[in-house]
């Protein structure tokens, strides 16, 4: 197949595993979720009734007509500080996911199609960085670039980036021997185009689905490190951080934790069905199985 009929039909396919991905209930369950939190992120400020940083009323007032969450320790408004908490939420997921993927595809890519010893260092870094969680490599990126919300972002796509490039090289190895690229590759094309315009535009899928579903993880492993008090720092409306405020009182008061686990709880839940809606939709072996 020539380069350019390749392409023509990989674009021509594009609508199809989106009215597959529309199809999947589960999917459009959580797209129509993770759309709403992106509102609610986006216009957050005029959405909350109140200032999140502002001590309201007395601490560890209950859900009520005037506070529809309660308050916490310090009589914030527990509802406002979450609504702004999703805006810095989904924004480290983001960040967290981009930082990953912009040096993690093309080190896959790069590995996966030149080989050799190029391969050989490549895959023997990113099983060097595997050995350890994401959580754990994070915590060590904490620990030498210091505890705020930055850098939670900053570690936390660092800790992904292998996940990335291992992912991308064993899409290459598969892609880059199909009858297109050898025709790019004998009509002359140099190598960063075949790479770029033929290998990894038919490499795509496995690092899309991998992204969204790398939202939901960075969201997690972000306030598990403000949970610990390694990311975002008082008085930010931080949903890991909230959880942890709480804590102590859980039993008193179990609003105060309780609201911003389910709103940690229900973005990732939201991420996950739509990256299982996207591999669904794009996998042709589990079309096949269908």
């Amino acid at each position: 197949m020539a380069p350019d009929i390749a392409l023509a039909v990989t674009a021509t396919r594009w609508p199809s595993w989106l009215a597959r991905f529309a199809r999947n209930k589960g999917a459009m369950v959580g797209a129509a979720l993770l759309v709403g939190w992106i509102i609610i992120a986006v216009f957050a400020t005029q959405l909350a009734p109140h200032d999140p940083t502002e001590m309201l009323s007395r601490p560890r007032r209950p859900p009520s007509a005037a506070f529809w969450l309660g308050t916490d320790m310090l009589g914030r408004d527990v509802f406002s500080r979450i609504l702004l908490g999703g805006r810095i939420s989904l924004r480290l997921g983001l960040i967290s996911v981009v930082l990953g993927a912009l040096p993690g595809i093309p080190l896959g890519l790069l590995a996966g199609y030149l080989g050799g010893w190029v391969d050989t260092l490549i895959s023997r870094l990113i099983d060097a960085l595997l050995a350890l969680p994401s959580i754990l490599l994070a915590l060590v990126f904490i620990a030498a670039l210091g505890p705020s919300i930055g850098n939670v972002m900053i570690a936390v796509g660092l800790a992904t980036m292998p996940l990335y490039a291992r992912l991308v090289r064993g899409s290459v190895l598969a892609v880059r021997r199909l009858p297109y690229v050898e025709a790019a590759r004998v009509l002359g094309n140099p190598p960063w185009r075949i790479m770029i315009h033929h290998v990894l535009v038919n490499a795509y899928a496995p690092a899309l689905v991998l992204s969204t579903l790398q939202v939901g993880n960075a969201i997690l492993i972000g306030a598990g490190l403000s949970f610990l008090g390694l990311g975002a720092q008082p008085p930010t409306p931080e949903w890991g951080l909230m959880s942890a405020e709480g804590r102590e009182v859980l039993g008193r008061a179990w609003w105060i934790s309780t609201f911003p686990g389910l709103a940690i709880l229900s973005v990732v839940m939201a991420c996950n069905l739509v990256g299982d809606g996207l591999r669904a939709a794009l996998d042709p072996r589990m079309r096949l199985e269908r």
